[in-house]
């Protein structure tokens, strides 16, 4: 008699129930397109920010790493924060992600002056070192006398969850906007997922 005074019986309970566990999940990234992979690789062009690079000879430049152990840590450091924070900003677990990362430190004299230019040297434009003396000329303009610094690297993530490809894209998006704004890279394009 108690239970035909109940509300609702038991089935619907753990119906209730089910959909309320499922709730978070639904507020994700959604179902996305394209492969699903727990293992994708994000695939981009950069200019290094002074961080990640370290002084070809005794002087250091400013904001530059001490030595390659320095800015290593410092690259990996960024890239998981990026990685994990753009992961958790989507409602998934990081529990079990991994961040494995091609990304080296770069060895370079950061040059006093872009119109002073010393072969091999870096000049710093916005944080960041995306141009590289070329020895033509030491004297303006810039445009005559560096070359772009221009770098290929990727990122691999392993999850212990499998995404669609448009959801990792989503993802790369936010790995893109924290390294850009927090670590000061400067991409040439976007980043690309290979799932």
């Amino acid at each position: 008699e108690l239970h035909s005074r109940l509300p609702c019986s038991s089935s619907s309970s753990r119906m209730m129930f089910y959909a309320l566990a499922l709730l978070p999940l639904v507020m994700a990234c959604g179902p996305g397109t394209g492969k699903i992979t727990d293992r994708p690789t994000l695939k981009f062009k950069f200019s290094p920010p002074l961080g990640w690079t370290y002084p070809a000879d005794v002087m250091v430049g400013p904001a530059q790493s001490l030595n390659e152990p320095a800015a290593r840590n410092r690259i990996n450091s960024d890239i998981q924060l990026a990685v994990i924070q753009a992961v958790e900003s989507y409602g998934y677990s990081t529990s079990g992600v991994r961040v494995d990362n091609a990304v080296a430190p770069v060895k370079i004299t950061i040059n006093p002056a872009a119109n002073a230019c010393v072969a091999g040297n870096g000049v710093p434009v916005g944080g960041a070192v995306t141009l590289t003396c070329n020895g033509k000329t030491t004297a303006a303009p810039v445009d005559e006398n560096t070359d772009p610094l221009i770098i290929p690297s990727s990122i691999t993530v392993t999850s212990p969850i499998a995404l669609a490809e448009s959801n990792w894209d989503n993802i790369a998006n936010k790995v893109y906007a924290s390294l850009s704004a927090n670590a000061g890279v400067k991409f040439d394009g976007i980043i690309t997922v290979e799932a």
